[in-house]
């Protein structure tokens, strides 16, 4: 009992760590004074598993808390004593680092906190160094007010990719200061060694979904709803409950095979992607209902990636291109075939058994067996959906301008003598529908709703399955 109050207080207390920003006062208004949360620790474990690092890290208060950090290639990390960029080999146990991380980042909600940090700061014993993160003003002062930034000819000025930047560029960004001494003055003083602009902290979403995996140690089913206990193959194993309803989507990780859910068995491996933005319960272990479920054979593993892939199938976190083939079998979520025009900028389930290694800054390459593309409705589409929508002949409607610009569509109305034509465009996708008509365009091929648009209350209404084109 003590141990799952404990880590409720500590998911609790990561809650609130995640939700306040620290902010200044400019006159009549309040200004973030950085975009970033700070956690800092020592490195108790190194591990390093495909393209990450995951970092565990304990703080050095009379109860440590633990946090685990998962380093991808986006992650910058220094030295605060050299000030240059480390590889991710660099870690080792003992270290002292700070870790910052978006302080608008979904958390998973498990103890330990799992956090992807955008920034490491390594601290090394033999060289001292101290560093500032946080936004300055014009006269290069941060907006806390702690440290106002004295740049001369010896001061290294530069962007994150570590090309020179001159310093009318530094003024309100978001900078990584190095600097060894400061005056003791309010706000303090100092003459940095190095200046690091972040261009921007916006990352592309790479995926809608968070991944847990680990293996089933119980099945109940209660009151008809099946839930499986997972934990995590770790030397601190992780705990967490899911719950199953008829909204999953199970598949098998060998043969891309959709599979019951009355087919799980204890002692199996299973990868469960849940929507990152749902609503968590803080409770431990955590109890979640996934989206998609992967079970995997004992004796054939193979891989499954859950990401968005832009227009030529590299994943977004640039890690894997898709080489579609004649045996690729390509479906939506609902298993009806589609084809691979189909995939461009979707979130994509995709199975593998095997790659080709990229160069240094290449994505691997991999020949599918299976693609499903993921009909990922966000929270907030959700309720734009559940607020405003009607039926018609057994098919749902919905507002077509609330909708297409909530998944960043520019939305524009043309009217004539005989038609009325709504145009959607994003990027290299443009959609034109005219009211009344059950065929629109879709980068030029013609589709077909399953109702025909309708105007009511002054507003444009289409059947749901365009969802399928927008998403």
């Amino acid at each position: 009992m003590k141990k799952i109050c404990g880590a409720i207080v500590m998911i609790l207390m990561f809650g609130l760590i995640g939700s306040q920003g620290v902010y200044a006062q400019s006159g009549d208004a309040t200004v973030e004074a950085t975009n970033f949360v700070k956690a800092s620790g020592v490195i108790t474990k190194v591990e390093e598993k495909e393209d990450t690092v995951t970092l565990t890290v304990e703080t050095a208060d009379k109860e440590p808390q633990i946090t685990f950090y998962n380093l991808t290639s986006e992650t910058m990390v220094y030295s605060s004593g050299t000030t240059k960029k480390l590889e991710k080999s660099a870690f080792q146990k003992g270290q002292k680092i700070d870790a910052y991380y978006d302080k608008d980042k979904p958390m998973i909600m498990i103890y330990p906190p799992q956090i992807s940090p955008e920034l490491v700061i390594v601290h090394d014993d033999k060289t001292f160094g101290s560093v500032k993160v946080g936004k300055f003003d014009e006269e290069l002062r941060s907006l806390d007010n702690e440290l106002k930034l004295k740049v001369d000819n010896e001061t290294i000025l530069e962007n994150t990719e570590g090309e020179k930047v001159e310093r009318q560029d530094l003024s309100g960004k978001e900078l990584i200061v190095f600097y060894t001494m400061s005056t003791k003055s309010i706000p303090a003083q100092t003459n940095p060694s190095k200046i690091v602009a972040i261009s921007s902290i916006e990352a592309e979403d790479t995926s809608n979904f968070m991944k847990f995996e680990g293996v089933i140690t119980e099945i109940t089913n209660d009151k008809n709803q099946l839930a499986l206990t997972v934990v995590a193959e770790e030397d601190e194993p992780i705990t967490t409950i899911f719950t199953l309803d008829k909204n999953v989507l199970f598949y098998n990780g060998t043969n891309a095979a959709q599979v019951k859910k009355e087919s799980f068995q204890i002692g199996q491996k299973v990868e469960a992607y849940y929507d990152k933005n749902k609503p968590m319960i803080l409770i431990y272990p955590a109890r979640i209902t996934p989206e998609i479920l992967v079970v995997h054979d004992e004796d054939k593993f193979n891989f499954v990636k859950v990401a968005k892939f832009d227009h030529n199938l590299i994943s977004l976190d640039r890690a894997l291109q898709l080489n579609i083939s004649k045996e690729t079998e390509i479906t939506n979520e609902d298993g009806e075939a589609i084809t691979q025009s189909d995939l461009a900028g979707k979130e994509l389930i995709v199975f593998y058994s095997f790659t080709k290694r990229g160069m240094e800054g290449v994505p691997d390459q991999t020949n599918p067996t299976k693609v499903v593309a993921v009909n990922y409705l966000s929270p907030e589409l959700k309720q734009i959906i559940e607020d405003d929508h009607f039926i018609q002949n057994g098919i749902k409607m919905i507002p077509l301008r609330k909708v297409a610009e909530q998944l960043g569509y520019d939305v524009k109305n043309y009217a004539n003598s005989t038609q009325k034509k709504v145009t959607l465009t994003k990027g290299n996708s443009s959609i034109q529908i005219i009211r009344e008509e059950k065929t629109y365009s879709y980068n030029k091929s013609l589709r077909l709703f399953l109702e025909q648009p309708v105007l009511k209350d002054n507003k444009t209404y289409v059947s749901a399955d365009i969802l399928d084109i927008l998403k």
